[in-house]
């Protein structure tokens, strides 16, 4: 990014977006189970599940 946009732009970008990770970030969270009544799943679940609607 930075060879396309500049250091700063990719500095940027990176800021907005979350590239400082952080234990705020990586918490896991029961936000999915306590609104949908299910558990939540990766996305590689998902995908499993879901590779029929993209054939």
């Amino acid at each position: 990014m930075a060879a396309v946009f500049g250091e700063e732009a990719a500095d940027a970008v990176l800021d907005v977006t979350g590239g400082d990770v952080n234990d705020e970030l990586l918490a896991v969270r029961d936000t999915v189970s306590r609104i949908t009544g299910s558990p939540g799943r990766t996305f590689r679940q998902w995908a499993a599940e879901n590779t029929h609607s993209f054939r």
